[in-house]
């Protein structure tokens, strides 16, 4: 048998990608919260990427907009929180009043094990509220970590968080105060 027009190659996975979140404002704060490193603005592709980090453990904060539309936070209770944590996807989903979202942590340089603690903790500065969504060690000069921060429809949420409910490298946090 013959086979003709082979066609080869990688196709992208856009499964639970989502969309791209615009306008998010991702903060890097020494680890005691005492002082801001770094600040960037997600653009159109939702990523920012930290680089050239010394040695030191830092904070990831967040301010996102919130979304409209499809992808806005429908059915929501005030204190009604859900986050978890893929720690082999190094993926962190979080639902809030701004929406459903989620952080992809990727290109992870110098790290203490590779690793990101997550979190999800209010911060009140300055009128403003962050999202603390996680700490990490950089364990030599030059550490580094893009985030790719995405929203999600609620029917999209779910399906990702029943589908990862049951994985060993998952951690849920069921109630936060």
């Amino acid at each position: 048998m013959e086979v003709k027009n082979i066609i080869t190659g990688i196709l992208p996975f856009k499964g639970n990608r989502g969309s791209a979140v615009t306008g998010a404002v991702i903060f890097l704060e020494t680890g005691t919260g005492k002082k801001r490193i770094a600040f960037q603005r997600t653009g159109e592709s939702g990523k920012v990427t930290f680089a050239h980090l010394d040695k030191g453990i830092y904070r990831i904060l967040l301010r996102i907009p919130p979304q409209a539309g499809k992808l806005a936070a429908h059915e929501y209770n005030a204190g009604d929180v859900q986050v978890s944590y893929h720690s082999e996807k190094k993926m962190l989903l979080f639902r809030n009043a701004a929406g459903n979202f989620s952080i992809r942590f990727s290109k992870i340089r110098n790290l203490s094990d590779t690793v990101i603690t997550p979190m999800y903790e209010l911060v009140e500065d300055r009128r403003e509220t962050h999202i603390l969504t996680g700490k990490m060690e950089v364990a030599h000069k030059y550490g580094s970590v893009t985030l790719a921060l995405a929203a999600h429809t609620q029917q999209k949420f779910q399906k990702i968080t029943s589908r990862y409910k049951d994985d060993a490298g998952v951690s849920v946090i069921t109630k936060i105060q």
